[in-house]
């Protein structure tokens, strides 16, 4: 799917030249990590909440199934990491890439995401609902079954995604951009979709959606 928006791209992380590699066996409640390079670490069905993560790059870390609500990341960028059943509820996060990594039935659920990037994820199931998105931006993520529910996706860009069967009932989507996606069996009211912006194919589907039927006079 071609990319179509020109929309302002998210801020990327800041990150410092040197970074330690040093990577903990455990995360602890309310745990402060800065500064970091983790590769390769395995960190499954980890319990800790209020954890920090400030000016880290993390690559090919395990994440399975671990519960960290309420987490601050600031100036992150996770490369091919496996966040499968992540638990990420009530967290802040600014200034974020999240690129080529697995977030499958991940619990985004009340999350507040600045700038962020998220490209070429498999987020299948996972759970935005009641997020706050500003400066966000999903490019060829697969989306099927994900809920937005209730969210803030105000301005936010779906560059060719697949949100086949996604949940956008009383999300706010002014100014969101789903061109180019794939919106098969997507659940939304008319009143969602004020002020968002589709291409003209999507427009005949969204009809479907909206139980419309089009005929001429003469039909």
């Amino acid at each position: 799917m071609k990319s179509t928006s020109k929309t302002a791209r998210p801020a990327e992380p800041r990150l410092p030249k040197h970074l330690s590699p040093e990577t903990p066996e455990r995360l602890d409640d309310r745990g402060d990590y800065g500064a970091v390079a983790w590769s390769g670490a395995t960190l499954t069905d980890q319990h800790a909440a209020r954890v920090v993560l400030e000016q880290a790059q993390l690559r090919k870390v395990v994440l399975q199934g671990s519960r960290l609500p309420e987490a601050r990341l600031t100036d992150v960028r996770l490369e091919a990491c496996d966040l499968s059943g992540v638990d990420l509820t009530r967290a802040h996060l600014r200034r974020i890439e999240v690129l080529g990594c697995r977030l499958i039935g991940a619990a985004l659920v009340d999350v507040l995401l600045d700038d962020g990037l998220l490209r070429d994820g498999r987020l299948e199931g996972a759970l935005f609902t009641t997020a706050r998105l500003k400066t966000v931006r999903f490019e060829r993520c697969q989306l099927s079954q994900a809920s937005f529910a209730g969210a803030d996706l105000t301005g936010v860009v779906f560059d060719g995604c697949d949100l086949t069967g996604a949940d956008l009932q009383g999300a706010r989507l002014v100014g969101a951009d789903l061109r180019g996606s794939i919106i098969d069996g997507l659940r939304v009211t008319g009143p969602d979709l004020f002020g968002a912006i589709i291409d003209p194919g999507q427009a005949v589907q969204i009809v479907g959606l909206l139980g419309l039927q089009v005929k001429s006079r003469d039909g």
